[in-house]
């Protein structure tokens, strides 16, 4: 399998720990693009050229990380690392991925907003941007117990979004006022599924 990716990606990061996690590692190729160029090598997969996204072995086209993520669960057992069809405990953990996703969205949308001229950034956006991850962060702890079923899956997908915040915004010193968040952090981040998929220097 081809992974398409980016070492700077909070999505593809979830893949990339995923499949570590599960002992895939030999059987996915990791390829680094930059979606923003448009590379016709990953617009042949995904032709709006985002990342992550999948070739399988037999040539299907996999796009999303959370797509991706329930393709390779189905590939082998993958005890609480993944929500299993049919159990009805799966939607408190469905619903915090959900939840994950939209801190990564605030985030990037964030850090897409940095990236701008100064005199045309945004400050009203800016602060809607902070002010979703902030009120998310105050609901992950309540969420992560909502989600105990699930708990690998959970705890991965919540400490990756931690770190995309350390990464892009210090600024919020999540660990300062979220002692609950920071004792998980610290349990994940020596993994080393954690460690070898570390965002490099910003």
């Amino acid at each position: 399998m081809k992974l398409y990716m980016s070492y700077t990606s909070p999505y593809a990061r979830k893949v990339r720990v995923f499949v570590r996690e599960l002992d895939l590692e030999d059987a996915v190729d990791e390829v680094p693009v930059d979606p923003l160029a448009d590379p016709d090598e990953l617009i042949s997969v995904n032709p709006v050229s985002k990342i992550p996204a999948l070739i399988t072995d037999d040539g299907t086209a996999v796009h999303d990380s959370r797509v991706i993520l329930a393709y390779l669960a189905s590939l082998k057992d993958a005890g609480d690392l993944y929500p299993a069809p049919g159990d009805p405990k799966r939607w408190a953990a469905m619903t915090l991925a959900a939840h994950i996703d939209a801190i990564l969205d605030a985030a990037v949308a964030w850090r897409m907003e940095t990236l701008r001229q100064p005199g045309e950034r945004s400050i009203y956006w800016q602060g809607r941007w902070r002010g979703k991850i902030e009120r998310a962060l105050d609901a992950l702890p309540a969420m992560l117990a909502a989600a105990h079923a699930y708990r690998s899956y959970a705890e991965m997908l919540s400490v990756i979004a931690l770190e995309y915040i350390d990464y892009r915004h210090p600024v919020l010193d999540w660990k300062r006022t979220r002692p609950e968040l920071t004792k998980l952090h610290d349990e994940w981040a020596s993994r080393s599924s954690m460690v070898e998929t570390q965002f490099p220097p910003a």
